[in-house]
């Protein structure tokens, strides 16, 4: 048998994105053994290649920055894409920073010259630079007044309105920690600025409880007619804790894990007598938090864990099930 041909780093990219792509239409998930057949890999590099998947933006501080979710249970693979889906755009402050930093490169001068009737025109850079100056409704070299929103933007004019006429808000909220969808509907009580991101402090209708919530995770935002009903108490808790009802895991960290304090939502780190770290984590899903436990390995202990996330055998647990992949079937 001759040996497989040795595939290079852009073609194994182009396979993954083809594995993950074709298993994330399949609702009940994707069989191993088909998978293998469709993408001819042994099990062993399938699973391989999916090890890799979940490394893809895995230390990123926020769940909805991961690009897709991977799980592989039994003889199934289970493939959530989020941002993957969207094609990549410019946003507005963006595209003028990338005319600010283009247009330092373009000779003026230069290409004037080459766009008379003897010469060939502006080149290709210059050429760029016109097109996305005309969407932005600029001028390429034009002076550009930067003006710092310091309301939170529309959002936060819009709850400040509804704070001065006491009314209630409501809007489509993304929560973090149970990475979940819905319709809240909030007293307002207060929008403040925290770690460079907008926040609205409120009474939710839903836990019936004081709620913080970031203004860039909102859409639809609507001022109610209906008029508030908890007043804002004497003393407002103004930590950015946006983990709403998520449950948490409290772990102590050797020296060398003091990493996840700063990669990933904490709500406190507290430094031990031992050097060790204790930190409490607000958790999106039992699932990434295997992946964490599995990657801190045994210097990781579980002080803590709520119940819905697994219990204090949860990575034993996924350990075992990782094993059991390798094992002749």
């Amino acid at each position: 048998m001759s040996p497989k041909a040795r595939i290079t780093a852009a073609g194994r990219l182009q396979r993954l994105l083809a594995i993950l792509q074709w298993s994330a239409q399949q609702p009940d998930g994707a069989l191993v053994s088909e998978l293998c057949e469709r993408f001819g890999l042994s099990q062993a590099e399938l699973v391989k290649e999916l090890d890799l998947a979940n490394m893809i933006n895995a230390d990123s501080p926020f769940y909805d920055e991961m690009p897709f979710e991977v799980f592989l249970e039994e003889d199934r693979v289970f493939v959530r894409l989020f941002s993957f889906r969207r094609p990549m755009r410019l946003t507005p402050a963006e595209g003028l920073a990338l005319v600010a930093a283009a247009d330092s490169l373009v000779d003026a001068d230069a290409d004037a010259a080459t766009d008379g009737d003897d010469g060939d025109g502006p080149g290709p850079l210059a050429r760029a630079l016109r097109k996305l100056a005309d969407l932005l409704g600029i001028e390429p070299g034009q002076a550009v007044d930067v003006a710092l929103d310091p309301d939170g933007g529309e959002p936060g004019r819009q709850l400040r309105q509804a704070i001065a006429e006491d009314r209630q808000v409501s809007f489509v909220y993304w929560t973090y920690g149970r990475d979940a969808v819905a319709r809240r509907t909030v007293d307002p009580w207060e929008v403040f600025s925290e770690h460079s991101a907008w926040y609205l402090a409120g009474w939710a209708h839903d836990p019936g409880a004081a709620r913080n919530f970031r203004l860039d995770r909102m859409q639809e935002l609507v001022i109610e007619d209906a008029a508030r009903t908890e007043g804002a108490p004497a003393s407002l808790d103004r930590s950015a804790r946006t983990v709403d009802e998520a449950p948490r895991v409290v772990l102590d960290l050797p020296p060398w894990a003091w990493w996840v304090a700063e990669a990933h939502p904490v709500i406190s780190a507290e430094p031990m007598d031992d050097q060790r770290m204790r930190v409490t984590l607000a958790v999106a899903g039992s699932s990434w938090l295997e992946r964490l436990l599995l990657r801190l390995g045994p210097g990781a202990t579980i002080v803590e864990i709520d119940e819905e996330l697994g219990g204090p055998d949860l990575a034993a647990r996924a350990a075992a099930r990782v094993l059991a992949r390798y094992q002749p079937r």
